[in-house]
């Protein structure tokens, strides 16, 4: 090991490791700067999750929670417990009415999360860990707005009056999609009984929140679901929040193909660094092999330098990464909202696996065969010749990239995408060099010495392929990340444009549809209604939905979807965002009782064209058949549905209205005048969460932009490495050029010329390959809609030959100023 260590360091003197350690250091910073990155942003989001439920689990029920749940989860599992009940309701304030939504609670409320109150509409907020007294209520801001109220005044809930004690300005457990439907009321529990509003058919939601230990949250309310069955719905973290989670997620996969490219293009880095250190070596070796070295010894030596270059490349990588990673974090601190928990030493571990798998998968194999090189080599130059050629290692190298791919992103589909990209780019572009090769060596033959710029492809063709397919490749990532990547951001944001449905009004009932159109159409907003009819599915061609779902009837996510009601309606024609991709749509003149199914609802309950759904609708059985499927837009923010039944269906039941528009800010007067006017509309304003998906976009964005400083970097260490190929046959043809007359000028001129002919083969190829890869990313990843631009080649030729035109020329001008004197040197050697 130490000789190793010796060896090591005197070839870091020498410049020979220094880009194949370069490479390293960037590849194990792209993959810990994303490690580190997801894992403190997980574990800050799955708090914040839970701060969103107000619990780490919750028990519902329809029925008020038994005192023996509460004494069995604090004695039998050590966890805090909490009760609430919500229910709509109707407060009075004098004359003056409102339908507002009621929570009573339990002390201890919340579990999870923060609740923050003041004491006025312009008081000053604070958290709380207290619940009101008995006898007083907080309130929504809105609705001391829409009763002319203040903190003081009293209000009557039922059969009880409240004194209004505080504004809630922050609830934890109602800052999802859709569940802030009316003004809230918070009362505690104790008084609920008090008001007389609960009684038999009383449509209240209990629960029973729990905290404390996740592994007894969860053994406990597993325990409920499997002896309670479809009498109670067990909720967790993972519930809460996912329409945002899911622009979440697209902005995670965004980050990590960036990281994805950049691991490939260090890798390819390395591959080309890794032969010219083993060429510099063969001497070396073949010394060792003069004096007795072994195959075994020469494989541990091999094996221990690799060892020692990852453990130092790797911590210096990790440390970069570490940098990298607080700059990312920075950047999506706002969108975190709590406390981010302090880095943790997995991804550092991550980054020297990554470190090991690069150097012994890439460079290894290589340096293996420098195991074979003859004594001979000592005395005779082409004793080795070949030995070096590329196979096995280009083959472990490409199962190694697609290995570390996956295991990074997590994700084969995306891993496979990227090599799918990455293989067509290599097989292109060597299709291209081979064709330019036989086209420049067709013309020297013709043209003679008038074209001698272009004789180094014809001398050397097997490096000039090389070359064109490792600049070719690093090209092709940074325009993926460059151009490519902002096609893709740009068409991720037109999915939700600047005018989205900013505010739903529900609950609208059907005398009162023509009143609030004509409110909506005074202020200038021209919206859309449909029907909505609470239904549960319980059949599925007359199987009991437990057993017709694709999980086991015993199964959580079975129970749930056998107690889930959901949302239907009806209409002539599918709705805008909506895509029929199976069967056919009933049109403006189709028959009763057909139904149209999302194709993810379908998927999930195993539902196929055909099959026959029985819906229970206000204690009415309805059954229809599925005579098409669609694919919804969820995250255009319009008024969508699971299941749309034909016109006639749904005769004869209870349903209401609903419409969703955007409202400028200058009109959010038109949203009280409605409430006021209609007590019973609810309005649901997504103002917030829409800011919140556009700064995950753009914060996103920006985040994908550091990370594509690495690829940058990756790519050019591949320019580099492509260019250090050819070096030492540089450095000759310098020197000999020179000898027979040559000015330095001459000769920089005609390796200049081969660079630009080099970087416009590599961009072109590159700026195409980019674009499909772009196509391909965006429709088949992402959902988007890619828009080819064919100036991208034309960009792609130009930024090709400036960028390997400049950076080969100053990486080569050592090599053109070697003097004719050491030719004779070497000759006499």
């Amino acid at each position: 090991m130490i000789l190793a260590l010796l060896w090591l360091w005197r070839d870091w003197r020498g410049g020979e490791l220094r880009l194949l350690a370069l490479a390293v250091v960037v590849a194990v910073a792209a993959v810990t700067s994303v490690s580190w990155l997801a894992e403190r942003v997980g574990a800050a989001t799955e708090a914040r999750a839970a701060d969103l439920l107000a619990a780490d689990r919750a028990v519902e029920r329809p029925e008020p929670i038994p005192g023996g749940w509460v004494r069995r989860a604090r004695s039998e599992h050590g966890l805090a417990t909490a009760r609430t009940a919500e229910f709509p309701s109707v407060v009075v304030a004098g004359e003056r009415t409102q339908l507002v939504s009621v929570k009573a609670v339990t002390p201890g409320y919340p579990l999870r999360g923060e609740l923050r109150v003041s004491d006025g509409l312009d008081g000053a907020e604070r958290a709380t860990t207290e619940t009101p007294a008995p006898g007083s209520v907080w309130v929504a801001p809105r609705l001391l707005r829409l009763l002319g109220l203040s903190v003081g005044d009293r209000l009557a809930l039922g059969q009880g009056e409240f004194r209004i004690a505080g504004v809630i300005t922050l609830e934890p457990d109602r800052g999802s999609f859709f569940n802030s439907l009316a003004p809230r009321v918070l009362i505690p529990y104790a008084d609920l009984e008090g008001t007389g509003l609960i009684g038999p058919g009383s449509r209240v939601r209990y629960k029973l929140l729990v905290a404390g230990d996740r592994a007894a949250a969860t053994a406990f309310t597993d325990a409920l679901a499997a002896e309670q069955g479809n009498a109670v719905e067990i909720e967790t973290p993972e519930d809460q929040g996912r329409g945002v989670g899911e622009v979440v997620d697209r902005a995670r996969r965004f980050l990590g193909l960036g990281a994805l490219l950049t691991v490939v293009v260090a890798g390819v880095a390395v591959l080309l660094t890794v032969r010219h250190y083993a060429e510099r070596q063969v001497l070396a070796v073949a010394v060792m092999r003069a004096v007795g070295a072994r195959r075994r010894r020469l494989t541990a030596l091999f094996v221990a330098r690799l060892f020692w270059l990852a453990l130092f490349a790797g911590a210096v990588g990790a440390a970069l990464g570490f940098v990298v990673h607080a700059g990312m974090l920075a950047l999506v601190a706002d969108l975190i909202g709590r406390d981010i928990p302090p880095p943790g030493w997995r991804p550092l571990a991550v980054g020297w696996l990554t470190a090991a798998a690069a150097l012994f998968g890439f460079a290894l194999p290589t340096l293996l065969r420098l195991r074979d090189v003859p004594p001979m080599r000592v005395l005779r130059r082409e004793a080795a010749a070949g030995l070096l050629r590329a196979g096995v290692p280009v083959a472990v190298a490409a199962v190694v990239v697609f290995a570390l791919m996956g295991w990074q992103a997590g994700d084969w589909r995306l891993a496979a995408y990227v090599v799918a990209a990455l293989a067509a780019t290599v097989a292109l572009l060597a299709v291209a060099a081979r064709a330019s090769i036989a086209g420049v060596r067709a013309l020297v033959r013709r043209r003679g010495g008038r074209l001698l710029w272009l004789s180094g492809f014809t001398r050397r063709p097997w490096t000039a392929v090389v070359q064109i397919v490792g600049v070719g490749t690093g090209l092709m990532a940074l325009f993926l990340l460059a151009v490519v990547r902002n096609d893709l951001l740009d068409a991720w944001r037109d999915r939700i444009p600047d005018d989205a449905a900013n505010q739903f009004l529900i609950n609208i009932q059907a005398d009162e549809r023509a009143g609030v159109r004509e409110r909506l159409a005074q202020a200038g907003i021209d919206a859309g209604f449909a029907p909505m009819v609470r239904g549960r599915l319980v059949a599925l061609n007359g199987d009991p939905v437990a057993e017709a779902a694709d999980e086991p009837a015993d199964d959580d996510v079975g129970r749930r979807r056998g107690r889930r009601e959901f949302n239907l309606t009806w209409s002539a024609e599918p709705q805008q965002g909506n895509e029929v991709v199976a069967g056919e749509w009933w049109g403006a003149t189709g028959d009763a009782g057909e139904l149209s199914v999302e194709t993810g609802f379908a998927e999930r309950y195993g539902i196929a064209l055909g099959d026959r759904l029985t819906f229970d609708i206000a204690g009415r059985q309805v059954s229809a058949r599925v005579t098409n499927l669609r694919e919804v837009d969820w995250e255009s923010f319009r008024v969508n549905f699971f299941v749309v039944a034909s016109p006639g269906t749904l005769d004869g039941l209870p349903a209401t209205w609903l419409t969703s528009f955007h409202l400028p800010d200058t009109r959010e007067g038109v949203i009280v005048d409605i409430i006021r006017d209609y007590p019973s509309v609810t309005a649901i304003d997504v103002t917030t969460i829409l800011r919140t998906v556009r700064s995950i976009m753009d914060q996103g964005s920006s985040v994908v932009e550091l990370m594509s400083l690495l690829t940058l970097a990756a790519g050019v260490l591949v320019l580099l490495a492509a260019l250090q190929i050819t070096g030492e046959q540089r450095r000759f043809e310098g020197a000999l050029l020179r000898a027979l007359g040559a000015s330095g000028r001459r000769v920089r001129r005609l390796a200049r010329y081969e660079f630009w002919l080099l970087g416009t083969v590599a961009g072109l190829i590159a700026g195409g390959v980019a674009t499909g890869a772009g196509v391909f990313v965006a429709e088949g990843l992402f959902g988007l809609t890619y828009p080819f631009r064919p100036v991208t080649l034309l960009a792609g030729a130009a930024v090709g030959a400036v960028t390997v035109w400049g950076a080969g020329g100053l990486a080569a001008r050592r090599y053109e100023r070697s003097s004719p004197m050491r030719l004779l040197r070497e000759g006499a050697d």
